[in-house]
């Protein structure tokens, strides 16, 4: 039997349990794109990329907003350096979005030995601030020496304040896979997941930021927790994913509880949701046999998930791939709930709160684009959706 069929008749169990329900018909698709149109001032610029044979193909994944309601998209150059971009702002020309790179073209350039290079994950806090997480990985390559790292920038200031470099003991230059970050202000430490998958076996890990110092330590390195299921295969409406051999992919999809007192994280080939309190992560004393016999099993997933958010009242939202949806685990209750579902909500990828508390989801058929039979030939095929779904709620920013 093959993953597909599995969610399915799971997801049918839950429904006959009450504890799950679709959504069909309320998530509203906000932007919609086939390819990705950029908008770029430097006409040489314009033209290089027009004649990339990349032009067209680039996969977005990320997306925030902030608190004007403007949204923002990563597109790590997983394809390889030509993107224009790694971080956009969504602009609107005419009746039509346009990605205008951000925070400048410069940072972005891939020549810039202190530009962004590949960023995947990023959150924008309460003060404005985007949180961007370089991967530094482009195409797939080893990262040079000072490009997987974490930039803070000031959007309303509209400058850079603070940076970090990761270290090789931080992040490996030839495995790490830096994936999210989620920031708590309060205490002036944010969380990072590293899927790893650039090694066999995975070296996935999270990472505890410390603001004040300006420091990282890794944590959880290549545990069971923070590695992938290796048994686990999934498909999304019937395909095998991916068609060459099984994806697998380390800690992944991560949030953190609206009171800042516990983690959340996923690995994407696998169907367990953890959580480990905040307290323990800060305390640099606390030892890793000490975290390992900390973490909590939270509950085991109807389906794999790759982006996490958690509201202000200690929700966590859960996208569901193999559901075409997103999920809400209540901690309090231990209540698993669908959501949002549509059947063209194919790989929901990233979570965002806008400011009226509005959540969002952004799906790009990502297995179809690493397998390379994304179609780019036909406008009026949507690879990438911006939807807003039936649920409002307080970020855990708010």
């Amino acid at each position: 039997m093959n993953a597909y069929k599995m969610a399915l008749i799971a997801i049918l169990a839950l429904n006959i349990a009450g504890n799950v329900f679709a959504a069909d018909q309320a998530s509203e698709p906000v932007v919609r794109w086939n390819s990705l149109p950029y908008k770029l001032d430097d006409s040489r610029a314009a033209e290089k990329w027009k004649a990339s044979p990349l032009f067209g193909k680039t996969l977005a994944q990320g997306l925030k907003f902030d608190s004007a309601g403007s949204m923002y998209v990563t597109t790590a150059r997983w394809g390889g350096p030509d993107m224009p971009a790694t971080v956009s702002k969504v602009v609107k020309a005419g009746d039509k979005y346009e990605l205008a790179p951000f925070p400048s073209a410069s940072l972005n350039d891939i020549s810039n030995l202190d530009g962004l290079k590949a960023v995947l994950g990023f959150e924008i806090d309460e003060k404005d601030v985007m949180w961007l997480l370089d991967q530094g990985h482009v195409a797939g390559q080893p990262s040079g020496p000072k490009d997987e790292k974490l930039v803070l920038w000031d959007i309303k200031a509209n400058k850079e304040i603070q940076r970090l470099v990761f270290g090789p003991e931080i992040s490996d230059k030839k495995c790490s896979f830096l994936n999210d970050v989620v920031v708590d202000n309060e205490s002036g430490f944010a969380y990072i997941v590293d899927s790893g998958i650039f090694g066999d076996p995975l070296c996935g890990g999270l990472i505890v930021y410390d603001r004040k110092a300006n420091s990282a330590r890794r944590v959880l390195n290549a545990t069971k927790f923070t590695n992938d299921d290796r048994n686990f295969s999934f498909a999304i409406n019937g395909r095998q994913v991916l068609k060459n051999g099984r994806m697998r992919t380390g800690a992944d999809g991560i949030a953190l509880s609206g009171d800042r007192k516990t983690l959340y994280w996923t690995s994407l080939t696998g169907n367990t949701l953890y959580s480990l309190p905040t307290t323990l992560l800060r305390d640099s004393k606390v030892s890793e046999s000490e975290l390992e016999a900390a973490v909590r099993v939270e509950t085991q997933l109807p389906s794999n998930a790759d982006g996490l958010a958690a509201d202000r009242d200690g929700n966590v939202y859960l996208t569901a791939l193999q559901l075409n949806g997103v999920l809400k685990w209540e901690p309090a209750t231990r209540r698993l709930t669908q959501v949002a579902y549509n059947p063209e909500m194919v790989w929901p990828d990233t979570l965002a709160f806008a400011p009226d508390g509005t959540l969002h989801v952004l799906s790009n058929h990502l297995h179809l684009w690493v397998d390379g039979d994304m179609d780019f030939t036909n406008p009026s095929v949507p690879n990438f959706t911006i939807w807003k779904l039936p649920v409002k709620a307080n970020s855990y920013l708010n």
